[in-house]
């Protein structure tokens, strides 16, 4: 295998049979994920997802605050209950693009409509690749193509409730690969969001949870808190709002996840918004960074995001477009 710095990460084989994979022989980190991806592929029961979900925790980094308070039509993918953010039918996309240290890439897309004011439906598409994976042989010479190694998955979700608490559920449908060897599974996810007050919000998440509700180890735990420390600022003549959050992940691993943020929002139109996670998965504890903006232009709201990765790995980037089809 090439160094994990290089752009090609080699899968060093005998025939069909993979022997070792010298990168990997000491995992840490996000390197961690996707060697027991690529080395411990199990074949997991249909009722839970497949193993390469852990992929979608990379993905997770790039995400400017906890999981739980997301925003948008994209939001649905994190918590099922999540602020619907524009207005009507509003459909949302995204990219998640790793360095080449990581050579994970992948795509996420979102829609949501509330039908009634007390409904809320919503879709989700996504999908991730480990990219430039190649088979050797004894050779350093590139043979037989690339390697595909993805985990894909096809989500469809209802809530219902009033701006003040919303309870939804979302069902997926996964499906994944590794060279010749594919899984698939089916999880489901609960989700609920609390405005108790005109400053606080509350919400929290199931992540993958297999569908018998068994134990799993892809299957994440958010919560968070969201608290307007100024409400009625004013910066360059827009209103301002300046919030506070605090948010954990709990994983059945008993890792536990902290993270501390804050946001900006200027004139109801510009969002800017920081996070600091203490993270203790795949390694020793490590604290990263993320940062994200956004800009809302008429029925359009433009973002873009980034972070250090998981254990400092790579950075890990993130563009979305959510667009507000109908009103």
């Amino acid at each position: 295998m090439a160094p994990l710095g290089a752009s090609k990460h080699r899968l060093v084989g005998c025939g069909d049979g993979l022997t070792h994979l010298p990168g990997f022989a000491q995992p840490s980190g996000v390197r961690r994920i996707i060697a027991l991806v690529l080395l411990s592929w199990p074949a997991t029961a249909h009722a839970q997802a497949p193993a390469a979900a852990d992929l979608w925790r990379v993905a997770a980094t790039s995400l400017a605050g906890p999981p739980a308070l997301e925003r948008g039509p994209r939001a649905v993918f994190w918590n099922p209950a999540a602020e619907p953010g524009l207005a009507g039918l509003v459909v949302g996309a995204e990219v998640v693009h790793t360095s080449d240290v990581l050579g994970l890439s992948g795509f996420l897309v979102g829609a949501r409509y509330a039908p009634r004011p007390w409904l809320q439906t919503g879709i989700v598409l996504a999908r991730m690749d480990v990219r430039d994976l190649v088979r050797t042989t004894t050779s350093p010479n590139s043979e037989f193509g690339t390697i595909p190694v993805y985990e894909q998955l096809a989500g469809l979700g209802v809530g219902v409730g009033s701006h003040r608490v919303r309870v939804a559920a979302l069902v997926r449908v996964h499906d994944a690969r590794f060279d010749a060897l594919t899984e698939s599974g089916v999880t489901v996810d609960i989700g609920v969001r609390i405005a108790p007050t005109e400053r606080l919000r509350v919400a929290a998440a199931t992540h993958f949870v297999p569908i018998d509700l068994s134990t799993d180890p892809t299957t994440d735990y958010y919560a968070g808190a969201e608290y307007a420390l100024v409400t009625a600022g004013s910066l360059a003549g827009a209103r301002l709002r300046v919030l506070a959050r605090y948010g954990v992940t709990y994983r059945p691993t008993r890792d536990l996840d902290h993270a501390i943020g804050a946001g900006a929002v200027v004139g109801e139109r510009l969002r800017v918004d920081a996070v600091l996670i203490s993270e203790a998965a795949y390694g020793s504890r490590a604290v990263r960074p993320a940062l994200g903006v956004a800009l809302e232009l008429g029925r359009y709201t433009v973002g873009v995001a980034r972070s250090s990765g998981v254990n400092d790995v790579g950075a890990t980037y993130r563009i979305g477009l959510d667009v507000a089809v109908l009103p």
